[in-house]
């Protein structure tokens, strides 16, 4: 397929999916394909083939696998230009082309690109804010359902209860502020999973912080007279905790070095890059590489992100010619078997090291051979080539070697004493002597077979160029029809899937509901009944109970208001007693015909026995008003415990 049939296939599949409304169901599977737009393509195409173009080099591989340290010896003399990336989120994209003179620019986030930063900020947010309102809401009817109820339990035992020695435990009661921090600790962990959202958001505050929100402002170009005066320049800008890290998207650097010559040299940060922007521009990048380096480190060679990666360039952007360069050569050979195995012979122990890295890439490209036939050219160009056991850091010390007695003291260089430290114990008569030291160094470095692999691509710059606008070409057309396959199956999926969800199954579902709902209301009812029967009975018995107690109380209060007073009471006499009254009467004497009888009395204060009545009232109106509060919380459980567990009996057989 020509250029031109190229780019009028997919302006038509792009054109078809806008008009169906289909270009977000297909976003992912672009994405997956490395499919872009028509316009992009048709501007790609055209600069391959642009006259006297260089030849674009990539760097890649994960985070901390050597990238830097390689770049910084082959590209820099050993000098520590390139600052090594802590993390994914400093990691840069750097661009290395040839001038006559040093000079740098930086290419800062543009205002779209902060904008969408701020969106994902936004989106964090609001899961955060969402996820922690749930878990507050949820740890807080917890200890409702938990410690109330047992609170209300315990009320009942206290004024019901005829054995108040039952004690109703009670589960220990987060505060407000405690509860807050477990639902943001578990919201954290929760949106941990998305990378680059929760990235985008820590991008964002570090550039709240800075202040550096307006990039526009900024003056891109780095000045500087050295190598050394570019590194500390760098680090402003690259570094881990560089004033301008967080607004930094890419470096430009142009230097003197005739390694350069012709070629364009791209260091970047992985397709797995956090910062969404920033990936897009290392794709869009490595779409129009010529040559890669894949670099992975030697103890953990050729992981499953180094193999999807490899799939991206050699099988989505029609690349040819991949190396593969196993980095840390320094502890490839300082494993205690390669020590023990080869008598402490570093040249050997190289080479079998060497030798084992290639042997377990030939095992992986034959496998990707057997499932990808297609690619067999690919995958044996990659055997062919072997791997490439290599060391920046080596390189490193050798340039700098007659200042190793400053190595242990400073921090920047305290790995290169370490490091020759283990090679001298481990190889001996290799590191014997000083000169002996710094040729075993060069050696392990191997920085002449990747200089080897740069010379030779660039004596074939306008055969590989043109081989890899035909690959690309082809590799985009075959990716375009692996989107309409995908999306055609996702689309047949959808439709099968509606389509078993026929109207009769609709119909059984929605009677089954109904079952549901009328086992619910069947099951509510028996326990409102049941309840509330023993809710009344509880009441009777416990106010009896108050009640006797509240009478008993008033009884003993009354005897302690008694008073006993002594009198003397008239009594009538009997028989004559009568006559004797009337004659007293006659002649004035009034106590004739009565006896006087003493006679003592009990007397009780009216008040106080008011007061014990009144409080014998309020212990059952308080008794009655607890019962009352314990209702909601009781019955709920009640409610929780039966009908709930009857409605998933019930859904279970739905």
């Amino acid at each position: 397929m020509n250029a031109q049939e190229l780019i009028k296939k997919s302006a038509l599949i792009e054109k078809t999916l806008q008009e169906q409304g289909l270009q977000e169901r297909a976003r992912p599977f672009m994405s997956d394909n490395s499919v872009i737009k028509t316009e992009e393509l048709e501007k790609t195409l055209k600069e391959m083939q642009a006259e006297g173009r260089d030849l674009k080099v990539g760097i890649i591989g994960r985070v901390k696998a050597g990238k830097s340290s390689l770049l910084n010896a082959l590209i820099f003399e050993g000098v520590e230009v390139l600052p090594k990336a802590a993390t994914p989120m400093t990691a840069s994209l750097t661009v290395l082309k040839y001038a006559k003179t040093l000079s740098a620019e930086v290419e800062f986030y543009s205002p779209k690109d902060i904008a969408e930063l701020e969106n994902e900020h936004e989106r964090y947010v609001r899961e955060f804010n969402r996820i922690v309102e749930e878990e507050i809401k949820k740890q807080k009817e917890k200890q409702s359902f938990s410690n109330r109820a047992k609170e209300g339990f315990k009320n009942l035992s206290n004024k019901f209860s005829r054995d108040k020695s039952e004690a109703v435990p009670k589960e220990n009661i987060l505060s407000d502020e405690e509860i807050n921090e477990r639902a943001e600790r578990i919201a954290k962990d929760k949106l941990k999973g998305d990378e680059k959202l929760v990235s985008s958001y820590d991008q964002c505050e570090k550039m709240k912080k800075s202040g550096l929100l307006n990039t526009e402002k900024l003056d891109p170009r780095i000045q500087a007279n050295s190598l050394q005066e570019l590194n500390q320049k760098l680090l402003q800008f690259v570094g881990a905790d560089g004033k301008y890290m967080p607004c930094t998207k890419a470096v430009r650097i142009s230097l003197n070095n005739p390694n350069l010559k012709d070629l364009e040299v791209i260091d970047t940060p992985g397709v797995n890059d956090p910062i969404a922007s920033r990936e897009e521009r290392t794709k869009a990048l490595l779409k129009d590489c010529d040559v890669v380096f894949m670099v992975s480190p030697s103890n953990q060679f050729l992981t499953e992100s180094d193999m999807d990666l490899f799939d991206r360039v050699s099988h989505k952007e029609g690349l040819q010619e991949i190396y593969f360069v196993a980095s840390q050569a320094d502890s490839a050979v300082l494993s205690k078997s390669e020590v023990e195995k080869f008598g402490q012979h570093l040249p050997t122990a190289f080479e079998n090291a060497q030798k084992s890295l290639s042997s377990e890439l030939n095992s992986i490209m034959e496998k990707l051979i057997e499932n990808y036939p297609n690619q067999r050219e690919v995958f044996e160009k990659a055997i062919k080539n072997g791997v490439i056991l290599a060391s920046g850091v080596c390189f490193s010390m050798y340039k700098d070697f007659n200042n190793q007695a400053s190595w242990e003291r400073s921090k920047k260089t305290e790995e290169y004493h370490n490091a020759l430290r283990n090679l001298r114990d481990s190889y001996p008569d290799a590191f014997s002597s000083d000169d002996k030291s710094k040729e075993s160094l060069l050696f392990l470095s191997n920085m002449s077979a990747i200089e080897e692999r740069l010379e030779k691509a660039a004596k074939e710059k306008e055969k590989i160029i043109s081989q890899k606008w035909q690959d690309y070409a082809q590799s985009q057309a075959n990716n375009l029809h692996k989107l309409i396959v995908q999306l055609l199956q996702d689309l047949e999926d959808e439709k099968k899937r509606i389509k078993n969800a026929d109207i009769s199954a609709i119909k059984e579902q929605i009677e089954a509901y109904e079952k549901l709902s009328g086992n619910i209301e069947m099951k509510f009812r028996e326990v409102y009944e049941e309840f509330i029967l023993h809710f009344i009975n509880n009441i009777r018995v416990g106010l009896e109970e108050t009640l006797k107690k509240a009478i008993q109380t008033a009884k003993v209060g009354a005897r302690e208001e008694e008073e006993e007073e002594r009198y003397t009471e008239r009594v009538k006499q009997g028989g004559l007693g009568g006559w004797a009254r009337w004659f007293g009467s006659v002649v004035g004497e009034k106590d004739w015909g009565y006896n006087e009888v003493e006679r003592t009395r009990t007397t009780i204060k009216a008040g106080a026995v008011l007061d014990y009545l009144i409080e014998m009232h309020e212990s059952c109106e308080s008794a009655l008003n607890d019962s009352a509060n314990s209702f909601k919380v009781v019955f709920r459980k009640e409610l929780y415990a039966k009908v709930f567990n009857n409605c998933a009996k019930s859904s279970l057989m739905i």
